[in-house]
């Protein structure tokens, strides 16, 4: 067995016991912690990742592409320089407004891919600069509106 494939076996190992699914977000995840790690990976870089926000310069998500714990997969919907945001493919069900499902990832939490809801949103920016702006604007909008002529959330216009 040659050394990459020991490697390889070592880090499979981890996931036994996991679904698919679940091994699957886990490796979208770690791709794009990698993308923001340096080169050899140091163990103080990474953990300065985990602790600190991503620089500005940087894409958040530079793969635009997840899968959601329940097997659905997310599209990137839109984006502005500090929030991405991704619409839930639901099997199921039609693709009528009402069923929409959103979810989104800011720069102040790259890694995580949370439901888009006021309270998450709200959250999720708290003692960050966007604060003021994210709550002026939902004192007039909900979080899911869109404009009606460009069919574009109007939350990434704020």
């Amino acid at each position: 067995m040659t050394d990459k494939n020991k490697l390889l076996y070592k880090i499979v190992k981890k996931l036994n016991g996991l679904s698919k699914i679940e091994a699957y977000e886990l490796a979208h995840r770690l791709e794009t912690f990698l993308f923001y790690a340096s080169n050899p990976i140091d163990i103080k870089n990474l953990k300065q990742i985990v602790d600190s926000d991503i620089d500005d310069n940087q894409e958040i998500d530079p793969f635009h592409f997840t899968i959601l714990p329940n097997g659905n997969f997310c599209e990137f919907d839109g984006s502005n320089d500090w929030l991405h945001i991704y619409k839930e493919n639901k099997r199921i069900l039609p693709n009528w407004p009402i069923f929409n499902t959103y979810y989104f990832k800011t720069k102040y939490a790259p890694l995580e891919l949370i439901k888009l809801t006021k309270k998450n949103l709200l959250e999720n920016i708290q003692n960050t600069e966007k604060e003021k702006d994210i709550l002026d604007f939902l004192k007039t909008h909900a979080v899911t509106k869109k404009n009606v002529l460009t069919n574009k959330l109007l939350l990434l216009d704020s």
